[in-house]
């Protein structure tokens, strides 16, 4: 009965310690598992604050470009209000000019 009782308790303590080795297999792999995506999500992270340092600079640089072509705005409405008083000017003037012509013939 001593033999019986030892085999038993020998049986299980030894079912016991395969299911630990088990349970440690499945944490081992576990661990595995979240070490291979803490590398991938690093990557990614690395990847993505890239992403974030050129996105700025290509707004950076549009937002000179847009600075600049405010300025060209501004410089060229002023051209052309400019141009508009010049033109004014020259249609008032050939009119005078049309209006001493018109007298001229008239006489």
């Amino acid at each position: 009965m001593f033999r019986i009782s030892t085999v038993i308790v020998l049986a299980i303590l030894s079912a016991a310690q395969i299911a630990q080795a088990k349970d440690v297999t499945a944490q081992q792999a576990g661990v595995e598992y979240a070490h291979g995506l803490v590398e991938k999500s690093q990557l990614a992270h690395k990847e993505d604050l890239l992403n974030v340092s050129d996105s700025e600079k290509r707004v950076d640089e549009a937002k000179k470009k847009l600075e600049e072509a405010k300025k060209k705005l501004e410089a060229d409405k002023k051209k052309a209000e400019l141009s508009q008083q010049q033109l004014d000017e020259a249609n008032a003037k050939l009119t005078r000019a049309q209006n001493l012509l018109d007298e001229a013939w008239k006489k």
